[in-house]
């Protein structure tokens, strides 16, 4: 177990929480709540989230089956990690399959702004431990979770793998960061609309490349493609941003989103059975 101290040393203070609250906006606040409801509603809460069966099977084979949700998972945001969707979309499945106790530890952002978007998705998702902590606050705060076998999760959001790399390789509970992402395709045509500022905002660590006539002035993060439209299939997006049609046809873009899902996000290896705990016997 962790040493309560931990928790109240660190916590987030209400005050903060509040003014990052109304600070966001109602507008955003808004595209957090749908991204909730879209991921809840994907994913689905586990009617039953523990369960033991005995079963007899052919040739007088015998067993039983355990399996319940993970106790304690801890996410550790990089202080450079700036999305909400994404931490919204690699926790929510520990939340769908009954995880006991999330905790959320966001790196201190020192002279940075502090991430509203993050904490109030957070807020808005139910997540009650939010933390700060400096890295090395962190890496002693994992080691002691460690060393109580207080952890049946660790995940790690952020573009560097200094993380990862200070906690080793030898680890008895499941590690997961997500993977490098970058480069967005959108493509802009009259049967199409899009909210800009909304894919802009949601999606800050994205460089957008942009296949369309339309002239505006765009985004820091967006840029019009010049070249061949072939030329613009090629490129190696890791999310699209288009029809399903144009989704379905390009087989080698591994996620994609439509118009009305400018605030989304999912990870497509964060299955609901990776957080679940099984012991099997067999007689």
């Amino acid at each position: 177990m962790y040493p309560q101290n931990w928790l109240e040393r660190f916590a987030v203070d209400d005050q903060i929480l509040g003014q990052a609250y109304e600070q966001l906006g109602a507008v955003k606040r808004s595209w957090l709540k749908k991204l909730i409801a879209n991921l809840y509603n994907y994913y689905g809460r586990e009617e039953v989230q523990e369960k033991v069966v005995s079963l007899t099977q052919g040739q007088g084979l015998k067993s039983y089956v355990q399996i319940t949700p993970w106790n304690r998972l801890v996410c550790v945001i990089d202080n450079q990690f700036k999305a909400a969707n994404k931490v919204l979309a690699a926790i929510m499945p520990a939340v769908m399959t009954g995880t006991k106790e999330i905790i959320v530890i966001v790196e201190n952002w020192e002279e940075n702004e502090p991430p509203e978007q993050i904490l109030v998705g957070l807020e808005l998702m139910g997540v009650e431990s939010i933390l700060a902590m400096s890295r090395e606050d962190i890496l002693n705060f994992i080691q002691e979770s460690e060393n109580n076998n207080a952890l049946n999760g660790l995940f790690y959001l952020g573009p560097k793998q200094i993380l990862s790399q200070a906690l080793g390789q030898k680890r008895d509970y499941f590690f997961w960061t997500p993977r490098q992402i970058k480069l967005a395709g959108i493509v802009i045509d009259a049967s199409k609309e899009w909210d800009i500022d909304v894919l802009s905002w949601a999606n800050p660590e994205l460089d957008f490349i942009v296949l369309g006539d339309r002239k505006e002035k765009w985004p820091q993060n967006f840029h019009p493609f010049k070249g061949e439209k072939e030329s613009f299939w090629s490129l190696d997006f890791d999310v699209l941003f288009a029809s399903e049609k144009e989704f379905v046809k390009n087989r080698h873009i591994s996620l994609g989103f439509g118009p009305g899902q400018e605030g989304s996000w999912i990870w497509p290896d964060l299955d609901k059975a990776l957080f679940y705990q099984r012991r099997v016997f067999w007689k």
